[in-house]
């Protein structure tokens, strides 16, 4: 499969502890200027001290780019009963205020997603060796 440039909503899967059930989030690619903001933000330097703020840059990043959740994923008390939340404006479980949700109760799968898209987005492949490992081998080198 390609990687596209068209600006299609991508979609995590992921197992969450909390619930015990696999979770979909829904997201549009950063921009490039979104990616150096991330990489800035998560590290800065004040004077002779590094200061690293990456559990906040996660949430605000992985909140800028999540655009919804898959419809029954998370659920909200409504007349004290946990009623379906849904992103999508179109869903009778629609909730306006889903983001806001997320920032508030859900902030670690928006640091797991920022985390997934911004940190993790590509891994090189690692060099081939054969069956023995020999080429790794300091002595025989």
């Amino acid at each position: 499969m390609a990687r596209s440039f068209s600006d299609e909503i991508n979609e995590l899967r992921l197992f969450d502890n909390i619930s015990n059930s696999t979770l979909v989030l829904y997201y549009r690619d950063p921009t490039t200027e979104e990616r150096t903001a991330y990489a800035n933000e998560s590290v800065q330097r004040k004077r002779n001290k590094i200061i690293t703020k990456v559990p906040e840059t996660r949430i605000k990043f992985g909140s800028m780019i999540m655009t919804g959740f898959r419809d029954g994923d998370f659920t909200i008390k409504k007349n004290g009963q946990e009623s379906p939340m849904s992103s999508d404006a179109s869903s009778p479980n629609y909730c306006a205020d889903w983001k806001p949700w997320f920032n508030k109760k859900a902030a670690d799968l928006l640091m797991l997603l920022a985390a997934h898209v911004f940190d993790a987005s590509a891994e090189t492949e690692a060099d081939e060796f054969d069956a023995t490992g020999d080429e790794d081998d300091a002595e025989k080198n």
